[in-house]
């Protein structure tokens, strides 16, 4: 009896462990991981996160970046066109991407749900299906530090890989709105080297990839000054950026249809 009593006790106490083992990782990182990984499994992953959130400088200073203005130069290999690019971001889901290339003009804005386009042979339109989700995927891209931080995600490790000669883990993320996303984090700087996003249009799934290299601290923050995009794995643009500015005043009238004009 006294060995049954004390092997049920012993099963007792390992269960209770590995219980409050679960509840602590989950409570750690809000958003969760996912339910199937083991709690040995799920400290490594956030144990990796929060490598990854001091690599790029730090709760404090991520959560300080409510606003980014940026500036660079862009080279669109489908259109064969070169130009200037600009954008500005603001929290919460506001979005303005500025392309004038040598021979058109592009003007795209999320704000919110809703999103919009102009060009220099499109007047504006709201824009609705692959062009809508583009933004908010750039927009995710942009806040993705924030929003690891904030546990916004489910994630689930999805093995190692290599990108560009440097070994890389792979993770899966997931959003309460039902996004997915493949983040890939360089196994020696921590940085997440490149972001890949799926979603269905038209019966038809695609992904939209970035690659973020040349990699600068600004204002505390570690920012890629060379940007790589892909759709469908067919190289589409580089963007070299030249500067970045942090928490600039940006209106919000920037930010509606209102606000775009020719450039």
């Amino acid at each position: 009896m006294n060995r049954n009593r004390d092997g049920y006790l012993q099963q007792l106490r390992a269960s209770v462990h590995l219980f409050l083992c679960s509840l602590f990782f989950f409570l750690l990182w809000p958003g969760g991981i996912l339910a199937e990984e083991t709690p040995d499994e799920a400290g490594r992953i956030v144990a990796l996160i929060d490598k990854v959130i001091d690599a790029c400088g730090g709760r404090e200073a991520i959560e300080a970046v409510r606003t980014l203005h940026l500036r660079g130069k862009i080279e669109a290999f489908m259109l064969r066109d070169r130009g200037t690019y600009e954008l500005y971001f603001k929290r919460e889901r506001k979005l303005r991407v500025e392309t004038k290339y040598q021979h058109a003009w592009e003007v795209r804005i999320l704000n919110g749900d809703k999103g919009y386009r102009s060009s220099d042979t499109l007047p504006l339109e709201e824009v609705f299906g692959p062009r809508y989700f583009a933004m908010v995927y750039q927009y995710k891209h942009l806040d993705l530090l924030h929003d690891l931080l904030k546990g916004t995600y489910r994630i689930r490790a999805a093995g190692r890989s290599a990108l560009s000669g440097s070994d890389v883990e792979v993770f899966k993320l997931k959003d309460s709105e039902g996004t997915t996303m493949d983040i890939y984090v360089e196994t020696q700087t921590s940085h997440i080297v490149k972001v890949t996003g799926y979603f269905s249009a038209e019966n038809k799934k695609t992904d939209l990839s970035v690659e973020f290299s040349d990699f600068r601290k600004v204002g505390g923050v570690v920012f890629p000054f060379r940007i790589t995009n892909y759709a469908g794995g067919m190289k589409i643009a580089q963007t070299v950026i030249d500067e970045y500015s942090i928490n600039p005043d940006i209106a919000d009238s920037l930010f509606g249809p209102q606000g775009i004009h020719s450039l």
